[in-house]
């Protein structure tokens, strides 16, 4: 026998990542501030290779958009990749 209704756990929601903080730098050049590990992927999609791992707290600059959320970031010119 299963226990009464009322005795039951409610069901576990997913929750989604946090996406990474958006802000405006010199010249309304964006830029990412990570706010927990984030993967940085070759392409905008969550099929991409994971090229590395940005930690939580690091700032990288935004260098274009993708649909769907993602963005190229990387630091000073150099694009590393993708992120969500």
């Amino acid at each position: 026998r299963g226990r009464p209704a009322e005795e039951r756990a409610p069901p576990v929601a997913e929750v989604p990542a946090p996406m990474p903080t958006l802000v405006s730098g010199p010249g309304g050049a964006g830029a990412a501030l990570i706010r927990q590990p984030a993967n940085i992927r070759s392409h905008p999609t969550g099929g991409g290779a994971i090229l590395r791992v940005a930690p939580g707290g690091q700032r990288l600059q935004i260098f274009s958009e993708a649909p769907g959320g993602w963005f190229q970031v990387g630091e000073g010119s150099e694009p590393w990749g993708w992120v969500h």
